[in-house]
């Protein structure tokens, strides 16, 4: 649980402390100066990158992208405080600087997100963090351009009257940065709280080691294919196979004959955790003994499998949990080759029953043993998820 609220906190991560450097220099210089506010930003964001560093290390590359662009904002706009500008413009050179670059990440936000996947260890999903990301820009370039225009508008309508009016305006602008900061982590905070409660599954590579994790509804949804370890318990008995029909609002096979026993593992969950947890919740049986058949990749229209397979067949009698399971079947080898063909069965059944023919256990029946999977199970590597 330790490793997974981590792991939901950097691919969830609060873009308020990405952004707290930034907005400390806006507002520290609008109060005090120029000077003052280098003074407070640029040890809070130092001491923001080793935090991450320390806290979030598979996230720190990222955090100090955005750090070092933000610092050079800071540069421009300290630069554009010495230049000669109109009268009109002058006290404000800061937020229009850090408005054109604003600006500018929007517009360009295609081009610099796959530079920066370039140079971020794809260890984690990012998709949350550069929606959160633009979120936050979104947010400020609105803020700053209230701000900008409604100073203009005061030196132009009421000169006179200027600095008063301005001192309400800048008190606006601070409890809108404050209360929009406050808003973000208290959002960012009960979002996190929800994710913990949802189901999470390793993204795995080709050669089945874990390298990150995803909220399983969102790798459905998300565009890019994530590969994820599953587990597959064929049940067979006198040459028959026992078989599941998914429900019509399955996600991945709807309506479609598969192998009986079928379950993503679980972040934090082992092999025989899953198959265990399946096989009770799904059709009332303990202790269940199986053997390890091989393993294989397949596609899906929503994800990639990496698929441990087993094969059973010391069986109790079998109770179908009617909240999973839709229909089951005892199939005779006969009636899956008559079928085979026909689109009713899954591809994963389809490359499961070839494996299942070739090793004889249809006819030997010979699957008694309960393998510690000491070489297909995968390992996570150290530093992982």
């Amino acid at each position: 649980m330790i490793k997974l609220k981590k792991q939901i906190k950097e691919s969830f991560f609060n873009p308020v402390l990405h952004f707290l450097p930034l907005l400390l220099f806006l507002v520290v210089d609008e109060l005090w100066g120029m000077d003052i506010a280098w003074k407070v930003a640029f040890p809070v964001a130092f001491s923001i990158v080793i935090y991450i560093y320390f806290r979030y290390n598979q996230i720190f590359i990222w955090n100090l992208v955005f750090t070092f662009m933000f610092m050079g904002i800071g540069i421009f706009a300290s630069l554009a405080s010495l230049l000669p500008l109109p009268m009109l413009f002058q006290g404000v050179e800061d937020k229009l600087v850090v408005l054109a670059f604003v600006i500018l990440f929007l517009l360009f936000r295609k081009q610099i997100q796959r530079l920066i996947l370039q140079i971020v260890p794809r260890l984690i999903p990012m998709s949350n963090n550069f929606n959160e990301l633009y979120r936050a820009f979104w947010a400020m370039f609105f803020v700053l351009l209230v701000y900008i225009s409604s100073n203009l508008m005061l030196r132009v309508l009421a000169p006179a009257n200027y600095s008063v009016y301005f001192q309400v305006l800048q008190a606006i602008f601070i409890g809108i940065i404050l209360t929009l900061s406050v808003f973000e982590v208290v959002r960012v905070y009960i979002i996190r709280s929800k994710l913990v409660s949802e189901e999470w599954w390793p993204i795995v590579s080709e050669q089945g080691k874990i390298i990150g994790s995803i909220q399983h509804l969102t790798s459905l949804s998300d565009e890019k294919k994530y590969m994820h370890p599953i587990v597959r318990v064929i049940l067979v008995d006198k040459g028959m196979i026992f078989m599941q029909k998914r429900s019509a609002e399955d996600l991945i096979f709807p309506g479609f004959w598969d192998t009986a026993i079928s379950n993503h593992v679980r972040v934090g969950e082992t092999i025989e955790q899953c198959i265990d947890r399946t096989t009770e919740e799904r059709y009332a049986l303990k202790g269940v003994k199986y053997m390890y058949l091989s393993n294989y990749i397949s596609e899906t229209p929503k994800e990639h499998q990496y698929a441990f397979l087993f094969v059973s067949c010391q069986l109790t009698e079998i109770n179908p949990n009617p909240t999973f399971i839709e229909l089951t079947k005892w199939w005779t080898q006969q009636q899956i080759e008559e079928n085979l063909d026909k689109g009713i069965f899954t591809e994963n059944f389809k490359i499961e029953y070839d494996l299942l023919q070739r090793s004889g256990l249809l006819e030997t029946g010979k699957c008694n043993c309960n393998c510690k999977l000491k070489e297909v199970i995968y390992q996570q590597p150290s530093g992982g998820k």
